[in-house]
């Protein structure tokens, strides 16, 4: 459980600087197809324009999938298959036909859970969250989600406060329950897996 006290603290460890890289995380995983893991990350959370003076930091614990040995390319498709085809009112057809978009990432060849931006280079951890808790603060003071829904932008806002657990993917006009983050490798804070961990 993210307490407010086990926030602080993750904030404290983030400010030092430090960072897990991507050779730990390769070795944690240690080729396995599927580690269920917790991370534990921080990152700032975008504000409107007006309030860009406003600094909201999201202190985030989750209950993850990683992937190390996988090779197949399709998993996320499987996995938004699997998750659609429980859903009624998606249509078959689609379902199947389910075609993803491309990304700004490349996977490692080494771990498929590691991923490197085409752009900058940037590395992130490519993970399928099971579950997830959150705590923000504003201006290092704890805060709610309607206080800081009030700092974005009315789609921020409302995506922030909604309760749906489904994705509705308008480009294959399919809804699943499969979500995928990539969350820098800077961000995170400590990775438990393979009773293990991994910390800045």
């Amino acid at each position: 459980m993210l307490t407010v006290q086990n926030a602080q603290t993750a904030l404290l460890q983030h400010a030092n600087n430090n960072s897990i890289n991507a050779q730990q995380v390769q070795i944690l995983l240690a080729n396995k197809s599927v580690t269920f893991a917790n991370i534990v990350y921080c990152t700032k959370v975008a504000t409107s324009a007006k309030h860009k003076n406003v600094n909201i930091v999201k202190v985030v614990s989750a209950n993850v999938q990683l992937f190390a040995n996988i090779t197949a390319q399709n998993l996320y498709v499987q996995q938004v298959q699997r998750s659609a085809n429980k859903i009624a009112n998606n249509n078959t057809e689609a379902v199947q036909n389910f075609v993803a978009q491309s990304n700004y990432f490349t996977h490692n060849a080494n771990c498929y859970s590691l991923v490197t931006h085409k752009q900058t280079l940037a590395q992130y951890l490519y993970a399928i969250f099971n579950s997830a808790q959150s705590v923000y603060f504003i201006n290092n003071v704890v805060a709610t989600k309607q206080q800081v829904a009030q700092y974005l932008t009315a789609s921020a806002s409302a995506k922030l406060l909604q309760n749906n657990n489904t994705v509705h993917n308008v480009a294959n006009n399919v809804q699943h329950s499969v979500k995928v983050r990539t969350i820098a490798l800077a961000n995170i804070v400590s990775i438990t897996a393979n009773k293990q961990m991994l910390t800045v």
